[in-house]
């Protein structure tokens, strides 16, 4: 889940890595032009820079290549002691800033200015963000690159071959293919995972960056289906991002972790009969309010994923993937879901949910005497959860709005006796106010009499 449209070189803002150092190819005024990272908190870019006249000012640049609605050049302002000759330093804080994925690609050069005027650069530097603590391998399939530690060959075999098959279904199943490469950064367990990007929440099991082709994921040590299941999940993630990244369109929360589902394969026995039990009573989601985050109470989770997986097998079962990918295209280019919806398949939301439910044996769907609100989309890297349900799915942190299964009652009689009290009150208040107001005027008034008649006598 995230921005999507027109992949341009972002040229913005992180970096990360343990005590490891990157140097850059000499220029012949500048030596020691380094970054060192300290995994995953600090990265200090240094150089000695030296000119025929006193050094006058400093400028770093910096940024990471991703996708992007344009160039985001950030730059610093190091403190230095002026001479022909200079040591400068400075240090950017994740801790303050974020991080980025493992795996990025930053980069950085100096500016600098002479006394007499003179302007020189360096040449742009590069730096993979990925601590140097670990004994990190590589193996390689087309466009699939998956890096691990701490586990033999065989295992990351066994990812890599999730990952190939998660692209022929994507291709077969939705249309969904890559140009670029994608690579899967493979943690032996969820702690180490965790500790490689900061402010995560800390169930957090995977998480795909399409900005980057890049996703990550810890290993569950004892589910192989699970581990491979999240292979796929994610590679999902980064396919729908990179054919819709788009400044002004975003795909809805239903589609994008539908298709994700969709490309693991049939629903467990337990979410599927979590689904038909909420089909029997009636206590369906609506289509409009998985528009939007999911829950993160653990039920309403599960059932959003696997009602998301139940529409999204409607719209390809029944339509064909091509029109899935016309869907796709059309969000990408800027159409409101609703738009979208009418011109491929004839039918908005609500007709999509009246549909899927008829598709499903579910009740028909209710209808609200008042308009149902749009909820706006989150933009946050999608998660998997390494508790509850054995699903490869992302319960995040953001509530969803109340939907209409929810039963929403009319305002019962005490709301209007409530009303009725404080109009009350408010009544005896100001006349309370207005009795004082008067007694102190009449004593004013009685006061001034007495005063007058003191005088005269």
């Amino acid at each position: 889940m995230n921005k999507k449209w027109l992949p341009l070189l972002l040229i913005t803002v992180f970096l990360l890595a343990p005590a490891q150092t990157a140097l850059a190819a000499p220029h012949t005024d500048v030596t020691n032009n380094r970054v060192e990272f300290d995994f995953p908190n600090t990265a200090t870019f240094s150089a000695t820079i030296s000119a025929d006249s006193e050094i006058a000012s400093i400028t770093l640049e910096y940024g990471n290549i991703q996708q992007t609605c344009g160039e985001v050049v950030a730059k610093s302002y190091p403190d230095f002691t002026p001479g022909k000759t200079v040591n400068v330093e400075w240090t950017w804080d994740m801790r303050q800033s974020g991080s980025l994925p493992p795996g990025a690609t930053i980069w950085w050069r100096w500016i600098y200015t002479d006394s007499a005027g003179k302007e020189s650069s360096t040449e742009i530097q590069t730096a993979a963000w990925l601590d140097d603590v670990h004994d990190w391998q590589t193996i390689t399939s087309g466009d699939l690159r998956l890096h691990w530690y701490d586990n033999d060959k065989a295992f990351a075999q066994t990812m890599l071959d999730a990952g190939v098959e998660g692209l022929r279904r994507n291709k077969e199943q939705a249309g969904l293919t890559t140009d670029t490469p994608i690579d899967l950064y493979v943690y032996p367990n969820y702690d180490d995972m965790r500790e490689a990007i900061l402010y995560e929440p800390s169930w957090t099991g995977g998480m795909a960056f399409s900005e980057f082709n890049i996703f990550i994921m810890g290993v569950s040590q004892s589910d192989s289906a699970w581990d491979k299941n999240t292979v796929i999940h994610e590679l999902t993630h980064i396919l729908v991002g990179h054919l819709t990244f788009s400044c002004l369109g975003d795909v809805p929360t239903w589609l994008n972790e539908g298709l994700a589902m969709y490309s693991e394969g049939e629903l467990d026995s337990g979410a599927q009969a979590q689904l038909d039990q909420a089909i029997s009573s009636d206590t369906l989601l609506t289509v409009r309010s998985l528009n939007g985050g999911f829950s993160e109470l653990p039920d309403k989770a599960n059932l959003s994923y696997s009602q998301s997986y139940s529409i999204t097998n409607f719209l390809i079962e029944t339509y064909g993937q091509e029109k899935l990918t016309e869907l796709l295209k059309a969000l990408r280019d800027a159409k409101p879901v609703d738009d979208a919806l009418l011109e491929i398949y004839g039918f908005d939301s609500d007709g999509l949910e009246d549909a899927w439910r008829k598709s499903v044996g579910a009740a028909p769907r209710a209808v609200s005497a008042q308009a149902t609100a749009m909820p706006t989309p989150t933009f946050v890297p999608t998660y998997v959860p390494v508790a509850g349900i054995p699903l490869a799915v992302t319960p995040t942190p953001y509530a969803i709005p109340t939907s209409s299964s929810d039963g929403a009652s009319a305002p019962e009689k005490k709301d209007d006796n409530t009303f009725l009290f404080l109009t009350v009150a408010m009544i005896c208040i100001c006349l309370t106010l207005l009795i004082v107001i008067g007694v102190a005027a009449l004593v004013f008034f009685v006061r001034s009499k007495n005063k007058k008649a003191g005088n005269n006598g």
